[in-house]
């Protein structure tokens, strides 16, 4: 919604692509805005998952399937879409498959007009007077991305298969803005400001990734073994005006405010993994294994601004800063599982060991933070989603960790009077999830609905300091604990094979407890959406 992406109105959301971590989802500035619709084979959702999955992600995982042709012979296909809004995507598809091997590669383009307006109004009182600030911005924010997948899967022998694919995304966005800015003392007009803006900013990435299967001999079970390396580069600019005036309109006599920042953001994430599946019985199964993430993330910024008094342009080494984020994940799981009697029931238990390094390059000050993890989770299915409907019941522990945008204790000037930097003293945050729910399917009708139950311990929240200048600044801790409480209805009506009707209604209730500077806080709200 609004290029911002949550699953039961949470966005702390793990996102996947085929399955792994990729710098195509990541990065601050929305990198999966360079994925058009046409180039996805599928969106799957697992708001409960088991201990096999990565447990980063409050409200669970999404992965995104990208298309990869199966068909045999030789195939291509083009797809064409234009919508309101200036909105238009365009895709390739291409592939060419026999009996041992299928080589498949795409490509798609999307471009997108947008807007950047918004309207903030701030009261604060010093001593007697009240002191208000009005903003009002409008702004274009224009997209443009492309996206390439290309790939051959082959068939070494009847029990092996080896994967080898490399897909990247190029995604930039062309940003202004005009903000109105007034500042008033006990409602009389003090002085008001234009500022206009132009950030323009790209990303590329690349992910190269080779998986190889292996069925056991005797058919009861698998080994999967998958490697990726990531890329990312962020590049950003950011040009800032600001013309000041009297409240009679005549320019004040320092009239005139110049900014000039760039940005550049590196990612490198490599990921490897090993997954054992074994079929004991026709009615006991284990899975076990292993995966290794290691990741690093450099972060560049760099500031200059007009000196009013000598009128010479300046760096500004208060901003000028160069961090890394250095991130190693171990893991280990294993999951049983087994079905008794129209029971199908699995337990599972995971075990991390993370090593994490922020460092400020610039002050040459480290920061080191370790810490030994548990994940268990538990699924309990009852009954037959076909016949008298489909009854489940899980359990799992899952973690939010802080990144960079958390970290990184430099503010950002894209806003002088909205100041944002990090926390290099934030830990992780954890959750306990609980869900039930019952499926029922009839031929042309599905209708399924849950409850939900998440607890949130040392919860990252922002923290946002005022200052008699009407400056802000915006920080992260590890300040409370909060709940979330919820239903979801989703019901499936297919008339015709080729007529889909999906409507959805989720509901949740918020309530959480902090504590800032010893004053204890509470604040709770329900939301509710309804989908067709």
């Amino acid at each position: 919604n609004d290029g911002n992406i949550s699953l039961r109105g949470s966005g702390n959301v793990m996102i996947l692509i085929d399955g792994r971590p990729s710098a195509m989802s990541g990065g601050s500035e929305g990198a999966l805005d360079a994925i058009p619709a046409s180039a996805i084979e599928r969106v799957e959702l697992i708001t409960n998952p088991s201990a096999k999955y990565d447990p980063d992600g409050t409200a669970g995982i999404i992965n995104i399937v990208l298309k990869k042709n199966k068909l045999r012979g030789t195939n291509t296909s083009i797809d064409l879409t234009a919508a309101t809004g200036n909105l238009y995507n365009g895709s390739v598809n291409f592939n060419a498959r026999n009996n041992d091997w299928n080589f498949f590669t795409n490509y798609s383009f999307r471009y997108q007009e947008g807007f950047r307006d918004n309207m903030n109004i701030r009261n604060g009182f010093v001593n007697d007077t009240l002191i208000t600030l009005f903003q009002d911005r409008a702004g274009m924010d224009n997209r443009r991305s492309h996206t390439g997948k290309i790939g051959l899967d082959y068939k070494i022998s009847d029990r092996q298969a080896l994967g080898l694919s490399a897909s990247g995304t190029y995604n930039d966005r062309a940003r202004t803005g005009d903000q109105f800015n007034l500042n008033s003392f006990n409602d009389t007009l003090n002085r008001f400001w234009r500022r206009t803006t132009y950030d323009p900013r790209n990303r590329q990435s690349i992910d190269l990734n080779a998986d190889y299967k292996l069925d056991f001999e005797d058919g009861k079970g698998d080994l999967i073994a998958i490697a990726t390396q990531s890329f990312g580069v962020s590049d950003a600019l950011g040009r800032y005006e600001e013309y000041f005036f009297m409240p009679s309109g005549q320019p004040l006599p320092d009239d005139f405010f110049f900014q000039f920042q760039t940005g550049v953001s590196e990612e490198s994430t490599f990921t490897g993994s090993v997954d054992i599946q074994r079929n004991q019985t026709d009615d006991f199964r284990y899975e076990t294994g292993a995966k290794a993430i290691i990741r690093s993330q450099f972060r560049s910024n760099y500031l200059e601004s007009l000196n009013q008094q000598t009128g010479e342009i300046e760096p500004n080494f208060n901003v000028i800063n160069d961090f890394v984020f250095d991130e190693q994940i171990l893991a280990v799981y294993g999951i049983a599982a087994h079905q008794f009697k129209g029971f199908k029931y699995q337990v599972g238990m995971r075990l991390e060991q993370a090593f994490t390094q922020p460092q400020l390059l610039t002050t040459n000050e480290d920061f080191e933070n370790n810490y030994f993890s548990a994940f268990p989770s538990a699924h309990i299915i009852y009954g037959d989603e076909e016949k008298k409907g489909e009854w489940s019941l899980s359990y799992s522990r899952r973690i939010n960790r802080p990144n960079t945008w958390h970290l990184n204790p430099f503010p950002v000037f894209s806003d002088p009077l909205n100041l944002r930097q990090g926390n290099p003293a934030v830990q992780p945050e954890y959750i306990n999830s609980v869900e039930s729910g019952y499926q029922k399917k009839w031929k042309n009708l599905t209708i399924s609905g849950s409850l939900y139950f998440r607890q949130t311990v040392d919860k990252i929240q922002r923290v946002r300091q005022f200052f008699p200048d009407n400056v802000s600044i915006t920080t992260f801790a590890n300040i409370a604990e909060s709940y979330d409480f919820g239903s979801e209805l989703i019901a499936i009506y297919s008339p015709f094979k080729w007529w889909k009707n999906i409507i959805s209604f989720n509901g949740f209730e918020t309530r959480l407890n902090a504590n800032v500077n010893g004053v204890d806080l509470r604040n709770s709200g329900f939301s509710y959406n309804v989908k067709y």
